[in-house]
């Protein structure tokens, strides 16, 4: 398999010139979907650059990320590398824990749990009930200094 692999690389990146190759991750107008925009050159030199990397990954076995070196004809429309390299994984989709999105649908692996973060409005709440609390506080104590004047 390897050695077809590597033929298969090799015709790649023979028929196809750098020089005329575009690749660039990017979203729709939405910013909700990722796209890939790309000339055909570029996505035949990006197909080899994820045959290398799937050699790689077999050879391996360590669990390291692999990471893409720089590629001349990858354009960053993002401003950085959108997609540095593979969190390799060694199992068969069945055998990866997958979560549902919000539509129900089952995607990518399953990530660590993140803690839980309280946002602003959270903080706010301790804000004003902090006040209330203060401010109720005062009072009695006010009312209790002015009830011990009258007695």
């Amino acid at each position: 398999m390897p050695d077809d692999l590597e033929s298969s690389i090799s015709f790649l990146e023979s028929t196809n010139d750098p020089a005329n190759a575009y690749f660039s991750f990017t979203v729709d107008e939405t910013g909700e979907y990722g796209l890939i925009r790309a000339n055909k050159e570029g996505l035949r030199l990006y197909a080899a650059e994820l045959l290398k990397k799937s050699i790689e990954l077999e050879q391996r076995q360590d669990g390291q990320p692999l990471f893409f070196g720089h590629l001349e004809w990858v354009v960053s429309d993002a401003g950085y590398d959108l997609i540095a390299g593979i969190a390799p994984l060694y199992q068969s989709r069945n055998d990866i824990p997958r979560h549902a999105d919000q539509e129900g649908r089952q995607v990518g692996p399953l990530k660590k749990e993140q803690p839980a973060r309280h946002g602003c409005l959270f903080s706010i709440m301790l804000w004003v009930i902090g006040g209330v609390i203060f401010l109720a506080a005062h009072k009695a104590f006010a009312n209790l200094h002015l009830w011990e004047n009258i007695h």
